[in-house]
């Protein structure tokens, strides 16, 4: 009957301790049977608990009370596990010191439990899972911030949706002078001027979508422009430039780091894509 019994403080940090394994092994997508088989796995689940009582403990495992959710839930869609989450977030931040450089992404954590903010992009490795828009140190991949993309449950403040996900992640960093790296979903000329005030004093490099606004015609593709040739425009403290690596493609990426027209000898690229 151990099985079902209660757990203890103990048993939960080696549960813990396990999937903390399984996750840098990258075995955590294997089932069960295979992470206890000593011959595939070796004897380290076999010696913390049966695979029965792992079973049990991730099915039946809840971090929040039962009483007050549906409560909670009213406000936030992250209630079941926002207080555990929050205070996982604030131990990276208080224990980590992120460099110079940080990088704020999206990931998608594969899930197919029943969940109202579940998400399918065929083009992830998962397909199924909830979406996370995180900041990592470019160094080390700490992850120093991280927020759920609740669907109509995240609210954004009035601000657009990319925006407020780059300034609530870097939230901690404000004033620091670091530089943040984004891709295209999240790029606009607005938030790069914005990074750079009060109380921000931040510094942008990211990939722009060819669609904006901002980006004058002359930068854009045309059909006499060489492949191979490299384009800027400055404008105050920021820079654009515009990459052709192929005949029917240009690369647009925005900077308040650079100012100077730099194009690395070997490759042919300019500086800023190479950062």
């Amino acid at each position: 009957m151990h099985t079902v019994s209660p757990i203890d403080l103990v048993e939960l940090k080696a549960l813990l301790g396990l999937l903390l394994i399984s996750a840098a092994t990258k075995s955590n997508h294997l089932p069960t049977r295979l992470l206890f088989d000593t011959r595939r796995s070796g004897t380290v689940f076999k010696a913390c608990m049966t695979a029965e009582r792992f079973n049990f403990i991730i099915k039946c495992l809840r971090f929040d009370e039962k009483q007050t959710r549906e409560a909670r839930k009213l406000t936030d869609n992250f209630a079941p596990i926002r207080e555990l989450w929050d205070k996982l977030i604030s131990n990276f931040q208080k224990w980590y010191t992120p460099g110079s450089y940080i990088i704020v992404d999206e990931q998608l954590v594969g899930f197919r439990g029943r969940c109202p903010f579940s998400m399918y992009i065929p083009n992830e490795p998962d397909k199924y899972g909830i979406k996370l828009v995180m900041a990592a140190d470019v160094n080390s991949k700490y992850v120093i911030n991280a927020i759920p993309y609740l669907r109509k449950g995240t609210d954004p403040q009035g601000q657009p949706l990319a925006t407020f996900f780059v300034e609530k992640n870097t939230s901690t960093l404000y004033g620091s002078n670091r530089n943040i790296t984004i891709d295209n979903w999240f790029t606009s000329v607005s938030l790069a001027e914005e990074l750079l005030k009060l109380p921000y004093n931040l510094t942008l490099v990211g990939t722009l979508r060819s669609n904006k606004r901002e980006i004058p015609e002359q930068l854009k593709n045309s059909k006499t422009r060489r492949i191979g040739t490299t384009m800027f425009c400055f404008d105050d403290k920021m820079t654009l430039v515009s990459f052709k690596p192929k005949s029917n493609k240009d690369v647009f990426l925005l900077s308040t780091v650079h100012d100077q027209p730099i194009i690395n000898e070997t490759t042919g690229k300019p500086e800023i894509i190479h950062f």
